[in-house]
């Protein structure tokens, strides 16, 4: 697997044949979590997610490394998919007067819930998870995308230990469609296996339990090592900031270097 985060994939079963070279929801969580509550200082936070899976398990995860690190969670508010109107849930927010705003969603609901935060006057940080880290969200949310912060499993390929040279040779294949962001990790999912059967030959049991003692190999995307599980656990997660309309690395953004501040620190100081 290269691609999917809910946990379940690698984590509910003893399926011998099943590894994830990619992160899951928890180590997205947990970065976000650490970053929000420890980094940036932000002690206060009212949860809002969609009721899908997706949106529950986030908040689950989030919650568990929010208490961990530190934090509080004033409240936690599920919602249906692409609800219209926030009113109520954003009003109940406010009266706990939270440092941060956080959802558990897609881009279409998260650009609402913080359109309509802002209309109603409610001073915290707005952060998502992966979900709404999309050119959509800022195109659509405009001037109120701006310090948004959301948390993605993976990097910029550029970003990548080897991620200059695989794009090189993807491009040097003349492929049509772009890599996209899991397309180093489908190539190193893919390596990993062919490697198996180089060495052992199309037998699926011995491949299969090769792949899962994985140890330290080192990949394009960094090293990769599977626990008892199959799941990776060198995971990859990147940080984005909304800035000028575009999602910046955080380690790259005007935010980190001290040149402007985040909309929930200039708050913190009311």
């Amino acid at each position: 697997v290269w691609g999917a985060v809910l946990p379940e994939i690698t984590y509910s079963h003893k399926h011998v044949e099943i590894t994830r070279v990619n992160g899951t929801m928890i180590n997205q969580n947990q970065v976000a979590a650490e970053f929000s509550a420890k980094t940036l200082g932000f002690k206060t936070f009212a949860l809002i997610h969609d009721t899908t899976d997706y949106g529950r398990a986030h908040a689950k995860w989030f919650t568990e490394f929010v208490e961990k690190a530190g934090g509080k969670i004033l409240s936690t508010q599920g919602t249906a998919k692409d609800q219209k109107d926030y009113a109520a849930e954003l009003t109940r927010a406010k009266a706990d007067k939270p440092e941060v705003v956080w959802y558990g969603g897609l881009t279409p609901d998260g650009v609402r819930v913080k359109v309509q935060m802002d209309k109603l006057g409610i001073r915290a940080q707005f952060q998502g998870t992966s979900g709404i880290k999309s050119d959509t969200f800022n195109e659509t949310a405009g001037p109120s995308a701006e310090g948004t912060l959301a948390f993605v499993e993976g990097a910029p390929t550029e970003k990548l230990p080897g991620g200059k040279k695989f794009l090189e040779a993807y491009a040097k294949a003349g492929f049509k469609e772009p890599s996209e962001a899991y397309g180093p990790f489908a190539y190193v999912a893919a390596n990993l296996v062919i490697d198996a059967i180089e060495a052992l030959g199309p037998d699926r049991a011995k491949v299969a339990a090769r792949l899962k003692r994985t140890k330290n190999a080192n990949t394009i995307i960094g090293p990769v090592e599977f626990d008892d599980h199959g799941q990776n656990t060198v995971a990859l997660i990147s940080k984005y900031v909304s800035q000028d309309g575009k999602w910046v690395l955080w380690e790259d953004s005007e935010y980190a270097a001290g040149k402007r501040t985040l909309p929930g620190l200039k708050f913190k100081k009311l």
